[in-house]
């Protein structure tokens, strides 16, 4: 019996593993973005439920549901999406069986903070997750999949001599942390300052649903085209020293996007 024990405890593991998404600091970064995007009322209702400074308190609670998940494992499943990658996108009967999906826990706590006849503390729980799950649906490789799990059963290397991380892991914290600078907070002012008020105004629209096929083409383009050789459980797959720094550029736009539109939805339920 002991064997099955440590199975089930292994599989648990790998559960917690496939909902982190971006690290601490990716979800902080967005945390600040959106919070900078608040209407004064939302700012105030923001405020109120969490019980301080809308966007010091925001930052706080960004990783909260990331937290929960030993106490709660059945939020697990909640931080992703598996669209298989030969798909044309995200089919929800398919994806989302019974609700457990990055997708429709979206759209379920956007309802839930919208609705003033719910209990404060209802609200302010949907209010930390949805800050933790626009930076989820926003990583790439938490709405796609390719029988690897998002990418944490594909080994890889960054350069020779490099010791061997997940794919995941790469687009979930190195990548992150290879930006220039360790405060979120101006982290966050240099990406949304990066791109034009015009294209930030564009990010606002759509939905949940939208935001994840828009990540799993992205993956799609950005990160499993040319690993055709990767499979899981193979031998660690040489990546080029500097692929952070060639997709800098996707995470910051996609760490923008996220914070945008959090803002925007915030905005838009607490009008």
């Amino acid at each position: 019996m002991l064997w099955k024990a440590s199975l089930a405890a292994a599989f648990f593991l790998l559960s917690i593993l496939r909902a982190q998404a971006w690290g601490p600091e990716g979800h902080e970064i967005v945390a600040h973005i959106a919070a900078r995007e608040l209407s004064p009322r939302a700012r105030a209702e923001i405020a109120s439920l969490l019980g301080g400074n809308a966007e010091a308190m925001m930052v706080a609670q960004a990783n909260w549901a990331d937290e929960i998940r030993d106490a709660r494992p059945a939020t697990s499943r909640w931080h992703f999406v598996n669209i298989p990658l030969g798909a044309a996108g995200f089919d929800r009967r398919r994806d989302c069986a019974g609700g457990n999906c990055v997708v429709a826990r979206m759209e379920a706590d956007l309802r839930i903070l919208a609705d003033r006849k719910r209990p404060r503390a209802v609200r302010a729980e949907a209010l930390r997750v949805l800050i933790h799950f626009a930076g989820d649906i926003h990583q790439p490789l938490h709405t796609i999949d390719n029988d690897d799990r998002g990418g944490n059963d594909i080994r890889v290397r960054l350069g020779r001599g490099r010791n061997p991380a997940s794919l995941h892991q790469v687009w979930d914290t190195r990548i992150v942390t290879a930006l220039p600078g360790h405060d979120a907070g101006l982290l966050a002012g240099q990406v949304a300052a990066a791109f034009p008020a015009g294209a930030r105004q564009s990010w606002r629209n759509g939905a949940p649903a939208d935001w994840a096929n828009e990540s799993f083409r992205l993956a799609q383009r950005e990160i499993y085209a040319g690993l055709e050789k990767a499979r899981p459980g193979g031998p660690p797959l040489l990546l080029p020293r500097d692929y952070a720094e060639r997709k800098e550029a996707v995470i910051r736009a996609q760490l923008a996007r996220a914070g945008a539109r959090l803002g925007w939805q915030l905005n838009t339920a607490l009008k």
